[in-house]
Order: C-alpha cells, then sequence, then structure tokens
C-alpha cells in the first residue's frame, strides 16, 4: 500500500509541477503588465491613419500607460503634466533594451518619432530621365 500512496503522490506533483510551469508564462506577462502600469514602464505608442500609415508616434521613458475603463483608448501624463489620451487604431510595445528594436515591432522608423508627430523620412529619387545634378 505504501508503494501505492508514493505513486499518487509524485504524481500528485508532477501533476502540479506541470500547471505552475504553464502558468509561468501567464503569470510573468500579468506581472509585467501590472507593473508597467503601476511603476511605469518605457514605451514606444503609435496612433495609426486609416490606411494604415503611423500619424503619431511617441517614445516614453518611466510612464504609466493605463487602459480607459469602457473604452479603447489608453492614457499617460506627460513629464510635464499633460494627460494623453489615445483611441481609435493604435500599438504600443513596453520597450525592454533597444528602444530601436522596439519600434520594429509596431513598424515604425524610431528617428520619426521625436515628439508626438510620425516624421516620415522621404527618400528623394531624381525624376526618371534627369539624373542626379
Amino acid at each position: 500500500m505504501p508503494a501505492a500512496i508514493a505513486k499518487n503522490v509524485a504524481m500528485s506533483l508532477l501533476t502540479a509541477a506541470t500547471l505552475l510551469l504553464a502558468g509561468c508564462a501567464g503569470t510573468s506577462r500579468g506581472c509585467a503588465s501590472c507593473n508597467a502600469e503601476n511603476f511605469g514602464a518605457d514605451w514606444i505608442v503609435v496612433q495609426y491613419r486609416m490606411d494604415g500609415s503611423p500619424v503619431n508616434c511617441w517614445q516614453l521613458r518611466s510612464t504609466s500607460i493605463v487602459n480607459e475603463p469602457h473604452s479603447d483608448g489608453i492614457y499617460w501624463q506627460t513629464p510635464n503634466g499633460h494627460l494623453v489620451h489615445v483611441s481609435g487604431w493604435y500599438n504600443r510595445v513596453q520597450v525592454i533594451g533597444s528602444f530601436e528594436s522596439a519600434a520594429k515591432e509596431v513598424g515604425v522608423d524610431l528617428a520619426s518619432c521625436p515628439g508626438g508627430r510620425y516624421e516620415a523620412v522621404r527618400k528623394t529619387t531624381p525624376e526618371p530621365g534627369k539624373g542626379s545634378q
């Protein structure tokens, strides 16, 4: 009988360990989200036009972003005390390490996100047949 009990205990521990390890990814994500909302984090937030091109882009450092209740929007407070609300078609990425690599995650060029307005870099190409001068 003790062998059967030991086997049941071992199976119970194995099952508990499997459930615990499977839940770690969700728990880690939840903890990161809670910490970012309550204590701030680094972010890139991009708002898009209806055609899918970026119109606004923010690089935020040590900022708490909160989801608006009963809305699709988010908001944060700037270092100057302004409360910024964004809704509609937007995306955000929490920056861990490099702002450059985080910007790629939401499809923007970091150099085009200086302070709210997305400034797409325009490449100048010569008109056909004119060449460069």
